[in-house]
């Protein structure tokens, strides 16, 4: 038992004033008894006994009163535990990704989580919260129940590690005894464990489980085929669990229902397709209809008026490869020979192909510097009578006589992101006869097998390190050059693609002149953005997707007129369902929110006696009356 004014205690000396009372009562006098009493001798003996019987119990009842009295003034109390005491700092961690939408006994986890903390935590305690995107400091239930019951769900989930540097970061009384709770379903993300992670603080782990585990889910949409307006989409979709049943999918564009079909899911997998033809750009919807989770259910994709990429080729050799790769309907492409190249060409082109030009003229450095300053970009493809790079910063070329193969690509690169979908190690490896750079550049796309550049990047510019002439190299008849030139024109100019995923950062070039203090702005819903742009002659560059939380198709405005339509969609990692076990977490995992408030709170309970002696000093005192008034 514990005091929390102990000085009060002193006050136990007062009991010195009821015996020095009690010893003044006790006095001895010296009695005489006459003849015509001395029959009563008897009686007042007996007498006597009974009064100092009396006496003594007044005296006990009054000590014990007054001891009741000090020790109520005192306030004792029974901590719950060894904590209890102490001066503690609580933190919440709530997951509120979108694997939190999985339904649970009652409602969904997240609904579920959030309903119980609302109504178990103490209405006086103060404590920091902080979801995957939200941090509260230092806050209570009422401050914090509107924000928590209006909260949405984000597909950026933490890791375990981005959850204890959080954590970390949001503690910050050293003298305090530190306790985090997490509550999530703990879906897997990351490689990082909870075991042991933050030494020096008390981890209480509530891990919320679905019940119903089975998940069908819309993967990709794309575009299989286009002939004019005639436009082929297809659709995967997968399941975690056997489906007996064909799904029905359903597109709407505009709102409004514009096709219908069902497929059959085979081997846990299925793909649908759609064919329409268009009369104007779509801003469509692909959904399903499903019980597990729900922000998979839809996938949301637009398209948008062509915008041709313009290509041009300056050849000082055979260019038929190069008609061959960029005869597609998405390329505006132009070649000319190096002696008929008209300067003023090159500012208006997104990419600019020097194919084996024997020089480099002052005037055409002057405009490739301009058209790479405007977002365009660079290809250079040197000759072997070329002595020179000077517009790549390389003055010397130095021919090398030595028949090489190229053996590594370099699949990091964002040239092939996306290109293959293993790491291919046993094709046939292209070969060259002649190199004029030896060169282990810093932006390698293909080496050499001797580890030197064959592709390289520098900058805007893309950079070969050999003529890929049928006489030098068999490059042209390798399957490596259509997806690599192919994606030097798109990354040039990264036209709008069918969707884009939130959360990360895309390069996107919408059509567009502007003015002096003019932006592009993103809208959804009369809700709107100003992404990160870059404004170019013909374009702007926009960079959108980390700051945009809401799937949807987004109007891009130029002073309130639409230039074009942006789809996003939540990243699908989320609709895993594999979750880490309760070992991996710690020896004690609640499954329910209110079981560890309660724990908390037994923990942190303190029962106060002082109103129990309280009484006891008033039971003592009529006791003390009883004594007095019926005791003879």
């Amino acid at each position: 038992m514990l005091f929390k004014n102990p000085a009060l205690l002193y006050g136990l000396f007062f009991l010195l004033i009821p015996i020095l009372v009690h010893l003044f009562q006790l006095r001895r006098f010296k009695k005489v008894a006459f003849t015509n009493v001395a029959f009563l001798k008897p009686l007042i003996n007996q007498t006597r006994k009974s009064r100092q019987l009396k006496k003594w119990l007044s005296l006990l009842a009054r000590m014990l009163a007054i001891s009741c009295l000090v020790l109520a003034f005192a306030q004792p109390y029974w901590p719950g535990s060894d904590t209890a005491t102490s001066e503690k700092e609580t933190l919440i961690y709530l997951d509120n990704s979108y694997s939190m939408q999985a339904k649970g006994a009652k409602s969904t986890l997240y609904n579920t989580a959030v309903t119980d903390l609302l109504r178990f935590l103490s209405p006086d305690k103060v404590f920091s919260l902080f979801t995957n995107d939200q941090v509260f400091t230092a806050t209570n239930k009422q401050q914090l129940s509107n924000a928590l019951l209006n909260s949405g769900f984000t597909g950026s989930a933490l890791t375990p590690e981005q959850i204890q540097l959080k954590a970390q970061s949001l503690f910050n009384n050293d003298a305090a005894v530190k306790e985090l709770i997490l509550i999530s379903d703990f879906q897997k993300n990351g490689s990082g464990s909870f075991t042991d992670s933050l030494p020096g603080i008390k981890l209480e782990f509530v891990k919320l489980e679905p019940q119903n585990l089975n998940n069908i889910s819309i993967d990709t949409v794309f575009v299989a085929s286009q002939n004019g307006r005639k436009l082929k989409l297809e659709v995967d979709l997968s399941a975690n669990y056997e489906v007996e049943t064909p799904i029905t999918i359903s597109l709407d564009n505009a709102g409004i229902l514009m096709a219908k079909t069902s497929v059959k899911l085979e081997n846990q997998e299925g793909t649908a397709e759609f064919d329409l033809e268009l009369t104007e750009p779509l801003q469509a919807s692909v959904s399903i209809e499903d019980e597990g989770l729900t922000f998979d259910n839809s996938m949301y994709i637009s398209t948008n008026n062509l915008q041709k990429i313009k290509v041009l080729s300056v050849n000082g050799a055979n260019g038929n490869f190069l008609n061959r790769l960029y005869d597609g309907p998405e390329f505006e492409y132009l070649a000319v020979n190096e002696r008929d190249l008209n300067y003023n060409l090159v500012a208006s082109q997104q990419l600019v192909i020097l194919n084996e030009l024997t020089d480099i003229p002052a005037g055409l450095r002057l405009e490739l510097n301009k058209l790479m300053a405007n977002g365009g970009s660079l290809v250079i493809i040197p000759s072997l009578q070329m002595s020179e790079l000077e517009i790549a910063g390389i003055p010397t070329l130095q021919p090398n006589d030595f028949e090489k193969r190229i053996t590594q690509i370099h699949f990091s690169h964002p040239l092939l992101e996306g290109v293959f979908n293993n790491r291919v190690t046993n094709f046939q490896y292209p070969r060259i006869n002649t190199s004029l750079l030896t060169t282990n550049a810093l932006s390698p796309i293909l080496s050499l097998e001797d580890g030197s550049s064959f592709l390289f990047q520098k900058g805007k510019m893309y950079i070969f390190t050999a003529p890929i002439n049928q006489e030098n190299s068999n490059f042209q008849n390798s399957p490596l050059i259509v997806p690599i030139f192919y994606n030097m024109a798109i990354s040039a100019l990264p036209v709008p693609e069918l969707y884009y995923s939130l959360g990360t950062d895309n390069q996107i070039a919408v059509p567009a002149i502007m003015e002096q203090d003019e932006v592009l702005k993103l809208e959804l819903d009369s809700q709107e953005w100003i992404p990160a742009q870059q404004a170019f002659d013909s374009y702007v560059m926009l960079s959108s997707g980390q700051e945009l939380k809401l799937p949807g198709s987004y109007n891009v405005l130029q002073s309130d007129k639409k230039m074009a339509t942006l789809s996003y969609n939540l990243d699908r990692s989320e609709n895993k369902m594999t979750y880490y076990q309760d070992a991996d977490l710690g020896p004690d995992v609640f499954n329910e929110v209110s079981d560890v408030l309660d724990k908390i709170s037994q923990e942190e309970n303190i029962l106060s006696l002082w109103k129990y002696f309280v009484l006891g000093a008033l039971f003592f005192l009529i006791c003390e009356l009883l004594i007095l008034k019926y005791l003879k």
